[in-house]
């Protein structure tokens, strides 16, 4: 669950969009803030006050659980990067199983579109890639901010790529670049694009003579490594190719013992 903080974006922010009362408005509001403060346990205080003061559900329950459902995904990405992983695991589910309990109380469009995406967020680190796309593609017509408009079609594009489905992921990719072209995602999306295989980058050097020392030491051992230039001038060490995501996985997994930095492309 490498990275989890980019795919929490900026369409996920404060503000009630229900016709709460004022009251819960303002309750649910200083959970958000919260939130922003990464004060996790305030922020689900004011969630959870909202849901036991409103028991039947009603006007502003899917957002007190949405919001419930930020705060548990959130915290999963700081529980990550103190490497705390069986906990992040934990919280990442829970935040899955809160969005999806939101999404069976009415809300008004934009509310739900948050929602999806949110199931489709803990869903995509879950490796549950099936989900993640459909549920990114429930979301991405009621997001109205193009920026997130497009991180959601790159990601949808990621998970097609990463379902095998390669020539489905391209066009994805080549929508991304022309809808919004001068995006990050549309940068990333370029280096997507054509990909039939994956490969473990074991890592990435400056110095060629090095890189070819460590291809000659993973080739003696048996793997299939090479070396290519990135876009930068560094020289990438690859191993593969693997011809569906779940084996170039388990050969991550194989190397990350030795090389701790190493990641799958693309």
């Amino acid at each position: 669950m490498r990275n989890l903080r980019w795919i929490v974006w900026a369409i996920l922010a404060a503000g009630c969009t229900s016709t709460a009362s004022l009251q819960s408005k303002q309750q649910l509001n200083s959970g958000y803030q919260a939130l922003e403060h990464k004060d996790y346990n305030s922020a689900i205080a004011a969630a959870e006050q909202f849901l036991h003061e409103h028991p039947s559900g009603g006007p502003g329950t899917a957002e007190a659980l949405y919001l419930e459902g930020r705060v548990y995904e959130e915290r999963a990405t700081s529980e990550e990067a103190q490497n705390r992983q069986a906990q992040a695991k934990l919280d990442l589910q829970t935040a899955r199983e809160t969005y999806v309990h939101a999404l069976s109380l009415p809300a008004d469009p934009k509310l739900t579109a948050l929602i999806h995406a949110g199931v489709a967020n803990t869903a995509y680190f879950q490796e549950d890639y099936s989900t993640a796309m459909n549920e990114w593609a429930v979301a991405y017509p009621d997001i109205p901010q193009p920026d997130a408009k497009a991180w959601t079609l790159y990601r949808i594009g990621l998970c097609q790529q990463r379902l095998g489905r390669f020539d489905q992921a391209d066009r994805t990719f080549a929508t991304v670049r022309q809808n919004f072209p001068t995006s990050v995602p549309a940068q990333r999306a370029a280096e997507h694009i054509g990909a039939r295989a994956f490969y473990v980058q074991v890592g990435a050097y400056a110095d060629s003579a090095n890189a070819d020392r460590i291809v000659a030491s993973l080739q003696s051992q048996g793997y299939r490594a090479s070396k290519s230039v990135s876009p930068s001038g560094r020289q990438e060490v690859l191993i593969g190719p693997a011809y569906n995501y779940a084996d170039a996985k388990a050969l991550l997994v194989r190397l990350q013992s030795a090389y701790q930095d190493a990641m799958i492309e693309p």
